[in-house]
């Protein structure tokens, strides 16, 4: 029996971000499986340098015109996505990035579900609501932040609990939970999040971290930079960077790394922060819009911090790793998660001053970090084999024991 399965993303790698590339990576080695027929199903781009020419691994409907508000999505999967899949006989759907204010999924998931198609949610991430919970709970033990938001979040049950007019669903689309659509089940990139979206455990769950592609075996090289860093955004670390960059005590050269989000405000306002440092006026700073390989920087750099106060996982941080590259990070479960003892953790919320300590210590005998990050490296492309295994028997379970 060849087990069919879809999973619905409006849009594709390499539009957008970690969550088109995730499902991306997920059916691009699935595909590799006998016993299973995957595809991607999303619309089909306006913009054609935007088509990665990956007929084999997507199916292509409608247009993306057709997406730009609610109403068009709903149009698109009922137009298209819907007599596709029951067309072609699909046995489960996933539906990528599904935050509650995608109101729509809720009709999707039960439209598959009335057509007797098990309908699963990929889960990227928590909502700010949760996160920012488990922030002000943090007294330097996650462990101890978790606990007394996973009490809070008990508390909040049983109040709403007492009202006739309340349900579970209610109280998940409160915590923004991938719970509110009632799915069949769940994939979360990590065990840390999956831990605040079910806390009455109502819905299967599996973790698949994100999947990640091995270097190619050769890439061009770029100048060569003590320091790299990606994406300067407030949540993503900023000030930190911002500080090293304004150091005056060390002549250390940068590279950024603006990714999706340069040529905008994030840009300048980054660049205000900065143009005022001897290492700008010195020309020891080189802002990157775009690399043709993102290994072509991690390969040019002696260190890549990545300082970000939150993260769904933390991709950017195990990339590095594939290729030997040490890597600092602020130690953020899910982001520990991702990057085990293959990287050196600050406490959350460290000063400035600890960010160059810890810069230092690398830069001065680098060896024994760059060993630790390439073998957390080796270790991640040995699990996700495990976990791709495990999530098709998991699928398979779905469908025998006919879970709803």
């Amino acid at each position: 029996m060849v087990l069919k399965v879809g999973i619905i993303s409006t849009y594709w790698k390499p539009h957008f971000g970690g969550g088109e590339k995730y499902v991306y990576n997920m059916v691009k080695e699935l595909s590799l499986y006998e016993g299973l027929d995957i595809k991607g199903i999303t619309p089909t781009p306006i913009n054609a340098e935007r088509d990665n020419g990956d007929e084999e691994l997507v199916v292509r409907l409608g247009e993306e015109t057709q997406i730009k508000d609610f109403i068009g999505m709903r149009k698109w999967f009922d137009n298209h996505a819907l007599p596709y899949i029951i067309e072609e006989k699909y046995d489960i759907i996933i539906l990528n990035n599904c935050r509650v204010r995608y109101h729509y999924n809720i009709d999707f998931v039960n439209l598959l579900k009335r057509n007797g198609i098990k309908c699963g949610i990929v889960h990227h991430d928590l909502g700010w609501g949760i996160v920012n919970t488990i922030n002000s709970h943090y007294h330097e033990d996650w462990e101890e932040a978790a606990h007394s938001t996973l009490e809070s979040i008990e508390e909040l049950r049983d109040a709403m609990n007492k009202s006739p007019l309340v349900t579970y669903q209610h109280l998940m689309m409160n915590l923004d939970s991938p719970i509110y659509f009632q799915p069949d089940f769940i994939i979360g990139n990590t065990k840390w999040s999956n831990r605040f979206i079910d806390i009455d455990e109502s819905t299967p769950k599996y973790v698949l971290h994100p999947i990640i592609e091995k270097p190619p075996k050769e890439y061009p090289l770029l100048d060569k930079v003590n320091i790299t860093m990606l994406n300067p955004l407030y949540h993503k670390g900023r000030s930190y960077m911002v500080d090293l960059i304004n150091d005056y005590d060390h002549k250390w050269t940068y590279r950024v790394l603006m990714g999706s989000y340069g040529n905008g405000q994030n840009t300048k306002d980054f660049m205000r922060m900065i143009n005022d440092s001897w290492a700008m006026k010195e020309g020891r700073v080189e802002i990157v819009n775009y690399v043709d390989n993102i290994y072509s920087a991690f390969a040019s750099t002696d260190l890549f911090i990545f300082p970000s106060r939150y993260e769904g996982y933390g991709m950017a941080a195990i990339e590095p790793m594939l290729i030997g590259t040490p890597v600092i990070v602020q130690d953020y479960p899910s982001i520990i998660e991702a990057v085990g003892e293959g990287a050196y953790s600050i406490k959350w919320g460290s000063s400035s001053t600890e960010w160059t300590d810890a810069v230092e210590e690398i830069l001065y005998d680098s060896e024994e970090f760059e060993q630790k990050s390439l073998k957390r490296g080796e270790f991640i492309l040995t699990r996700q084999e495990e976990e791709l295994d495990g999530l098709i028997e998991f699928l398979e379970e779905l469908l025998k024991t006919g879970v709803n």
